[in-house]
């Protein structure tokens, strides 16, 4: 059975008891960057007596052809993200196209994401609308910042530290009037608001 699995989006005490009893009984694991997931496991005092598949968005087609169905049958599967929920800006869906093209039985175990923690902490109300990463720079970023800022719903996305300033800079140009809520470092030391 294939399991998608939540990982800590900072302070290692967000994984649920169910995520934990899933990462100790996982055979493979299917992960976005096996150095990062197998710190993961000695942090939590997890055996690394498994098998590790790097899959993320550079590779994740590859992988998935050479993918014997079965495997996802027989053995305890999981798939983990860098951080937080597979496939909310990170890989993790074409696993589930694949596990549900092939009639495998798969199911994900809910945890941690910034972007629900990040609204709840706004105190903002309403319907709200999810836009992912924001594309680094150019035409691409230009286009999605105007759909954002159009959207009659609370827009949420994701920017990367290094160009939060940037970010912030374009929205004071763009929609000065605009009430925005920034958080950073969830769940840290460092969390801020």
């Amino acid at each position: 059975m294939l399991i998608l699995t939540p990982t800590p989006i900072g302070n290692l005490k967000d994984i649920s008891y169910n995520a934990l009893e899933v990462l100790k009984r996982a055979e493979i694991v299917f992960c976005e960057d096996s150095r990062i997931t197998k710190k993961l496991f000695k942090l939590l005092n997890i055996s690394l007596n498994k098998k590790f598949i790097s899959m993320h968005s550079h590779n994740e087609k590859e992988v998935l052809k050479k993918l014997n169905p079965q495997i996802l049958i027989s053995k305890e599967c999981i798939y983990v993200s860098d951080a937080g929920m597979p496939a909310i800006s990170d890989p993790g869906s074409k696993l589930v196209k694949f596990a549900q093209k092939h009639n495998i039985p798969y199911t994900v175990i809910p945890g941690a994401n910034a972007a629900l923690t990040a609204y709840v902490a706004s105190g903002f109300e309403g319907e709200f609308c999810f836009f992912m990463f924001l594309p680094h720079k150019g035409k691409q970023r230009a286009k999605k910042l105007e759909e954002i800022i159009n959207s009659p719903k609370i827009s949420i996305f994701y920017e990367a530290p290094h160009r939060i300033e940037k970010l912030i800079d374009e929205l004071k140009i763009l929609i000065p009037e605009r009430e925005i809520f920034l958080a950073k470092e969830l769940t840290k030391i460092h969390e801020t608001y």
